[in-house]
């Protein structure tokens, strides 16, 4: 039997026997691997910009070389930071991945969405020269090629229109993503409509997991207005995408408790579920894309499935044409 068809059989044995009997570790489960935390603060002189950046890589022996992993990068929503995502970055972490956590600048009247686009970025550019870099405690760790974003809110946003232009990016998975910019005045420099004049740019697979409640007013505006929500950006997009309607549930209920008073209408669906089914799905899309796991996408599709039967949720889906 040749090299490739034992890869074959592999991957259809893998397929067969699934997460468990396989000896690996379901994406809804912690993964094998431990962690260590690199904290950084930025500065981009060429455009006077500073963040705070926090990086959770697999930990390995002193006596093992650094593997070079998928790194994500995962973007935090508006006036929040990446304290209200850490229970994410420490998920995916468990299965292998590198997960960088920004913090950008932004205000209530300053933020620019074009500039903190070029802000994650500078991040990616930063990360891929301290992988580089023989004295970095990053050095070795990330691996070029395999590259995703992800975000909630506004963070979603940042992830697609960072993507238009970087080819780097490969596959994209977003929470609760919002389009809008200021909803006082309308801004095309400082607030750059994704969805749709952008999105056939993207050519990556997507997922996109949204709030059905996130469309409901509460105060001044939604907290993610039904014209600029997850769905539009769904429907702009190329295939591969997923569109994944998390019922009764709301905008704010996928950052981490007690990071944040949550102005947003909520369902009585617990926020423990919605996090903890967000970052299965996010992990199961990521591992099929960034790793080639088809065991990760088969059970990316049988968990949509139960969770579509229990009425959890609703799933579009846009598949690729051969």
């Amino acid at each position: 039997m040749g090299v490739s068809q034992r890869v074959a059989l592999s991957v259809l044995i893998l397929r067969a026997v699934g997460f468990g009997a396989a000896g690996l570790d379901a994406p809804d489960q912690a993964g094998p691997y431990e962690y260590e935390m690199y904290q950084a603060a930025l500065r981009d002189e060429a455009r006077n910009r500073s963040m705070e950046l926090e990086v959770f890589y697999p930990r390995c022996s002193e006596e093992e070389a650094p593997a070079p992993r998928p790194l994500v990068v995962f973007n935090h929503g508006f006036l929040l930071s990446a304290s209200g995502y850490s229970s994410y970055a420490e998920h995916l972490v468990s299965h292998g991945f590198v997960v960088a956590l920004p913090s950008f600048p932004t205000s209530f009247l300053s933020v620019h969405h074009a500039r903190l686009a070029e802000d994650v970025r500078f991040v990616i550019d930063y990360l891929l020269g301290a992988s580089e870099d023989e004295d970095h405690p990053l050095f070795g760790r990330i691996d070029p090629d395999r590259i995703g974003t992800s975000g909630h809110s506004l963070g979603g946003k940042l992830s697609l229109l960072e993507a238009v232009t970087d080819e780097r990016v490969g596959a994209i998975a977003v929470l609760d993503p919002v389009d809008e910019g200021n909803p006082l005045w309308s801004d095309p420099v400082r607030y750059p409509s994704v969805a749709p004049e952008l999105m056939q740019e993207i050519n990556v697979p997507l997922l996109f997991i949204g709030a059905e409640l996130g469309k409901i007013l509460i105060t001044f505006s939604p907290c993610a207005p039904e014209d600029e929500n997850y769905q539009r950006f769904y429907e702009a997009a190329n295939p591969p995408a997923i569109e994944i309607t998390q019922l009764d549930v709301g905008h704010g209920q996928y950052v981490d408790e007690g990071a944040q008073d949550d102005p947003c209408a909520r369902g009585d669906v617990p926020s423990e579920w919605v996090r903890s089914s967000s970052v299965a799905y996010l992990t199961a899309f990521l591992l099929g894309h960034l790793t080639e796991s088809f065991e990760a996408l088969d059970w990316l599709d049988e968990r949509l499935a139960q969770d579509v039967e229990e009425s959890r949720i609703l799933l579009r889906e846009k598949q690729e044409t051969t």
